[in-house]
């Protein structure tokens, strides 16, 4: 006990430090709510209906279950792979379920027995995904005239698909937005404390404290202590303004406390590696902000992964951001368990 209270006294220090640099508070505290509530106010389009322009060059992929089998149906996958924004990948229905319910994918097409008779198409949608649900219902009715022009329209039933437990969508666009915030503030205190990390080297401050009778690892301890407390204040703010100010109202709070603590322990470990690089203070912001902008930005928390190239959503697996969005996302909307 009498270890951890050096840790306890390190983490409150780090923490006065913070409240007293106000550009470090707005960036950390009041910056994630503005991202926030500024793209939920937007509308819809973060999670109900919204016709959005189609923008973007990157491939989409579409998961297609051709129970049919004849020929009207494999003319329209023929005509379907050859828009310049889908991919398909061919699937069975459970498991196509599945995928597009845990947001691997974007939606399926489902073309059920006697579809050259009733012309009728079941389109599995991500709710949250309302950009490339509209963009696969129009080139879904470009394949068809394309396939069958002499032939009657192509009727498409589209059905929201979610975890289980899920709601059919997301209750209002502040349940995406959210826990998108809770992804900044997270992101910003990383770079905070890791620009504090290095000014306390650069100061001298880690130099006298690792001459004070105090082990390493209380220093070290201290140090990512008070940026995991950070982080689960700013997002217990954000949380709560959701909650009281926006309706938002979270599946499960038990995951939530485990996807948020999970994710703070994470970027704790991003923070100590991005101090770990920096040599000045300067260079250490910029260093940060670059590395965990590019995290951000490849993981879905700046741009929709379905306007990248292919090969970059692949890449998205591998950024922290993308499973501490879908973790937060999980436990808030999506019915994860």
């Amino acid at each position: 006990m009498a270890g951890w209270a050096g840790v306890w006294a390190l983490a409150a220090k780090d923490l006065r430090l913070l409240l007293r640099d106000r550009g470090a508070l707005f960036l950390t505290f009041l910056w994630p709510l503005i991202l926030a509530g500024f793209f939920g106010a937007l509308g819809p389009g973060f999670g109900a209906a919204l016709e959005e322009s189609d923008a973007g060059a990157g491939k989409m992929v579409v998961l297609i279950v051709d129970e049919d089998g004849g020929a009207e149906a494999k003319a329209l996958r023929a005509a379907l792979e050859e828009h310049p924004r889908i991919s398909l990948e061919a699937a069975e229905l459970a498991r196509a379920e599945e995928r597009v319910g845990a947001g691997e994918v974007p939606a399926y097409v489902h073309l059920a027995p006697g579809f050259a008779d009733g012309r009728s198409v079941e389109l599995g949608v991500d709710p949250r995904r309302a950009g490339e649900a509209e963009l696969l219902s129009g080139a879904l009715e470009l394949a068809a005239c394309q396939a069958r022009d002499p032939q009657p329209a192509l009727t498409i039933a589209r059905r929201s698909i979610t975890g289980e437990g899920a709601s059919a969508r997301p209750p209002s666009p502040y349940a995406v937005t959210f826990p998108q915030g809770v992804i900044w503030a997270v992101l910003a205190c990383a770079a905070t404390f890791a620009v504090s990390l290095v000014h306390e080297h650069d100061r001298g401050t880690l130099l006298r404290l690792a001459v004070a009778p105090l082990p390493r690892w209380q220093i070290l301890a201290g140090k990512g202590l008070a940026c995991l407390l950070a982080i689960l204040v700013m997002a217990a703010v954000l949380i709560a303004a959701a909650v009281l100010g926006f309706g938002v109202r979270p599946l499960s709070w038990p995951l939530l406390l485990v996807a948020v603590l999970a994710t703070g322990l994470g970027f704790v470990g991003v923070m100590t590696l991005l101090a770990a690089l920096g040599r000045r203070t300067a260079s250490t912001a910029g260093l940060s902000w670059a590395v965990l902008m590019a995290m951000a930005m490849v993981g879905g928390g700046m741009l929709p992964l379905f306007l990248m190239p292919t090969w970059l959503q692949q890449v998205a697996w591998l950024s922290p951001v993308s499973w501490a969005l879908r973790a937060i996302e999980g436990a808030v909307w999506r019915g994860s368990s």
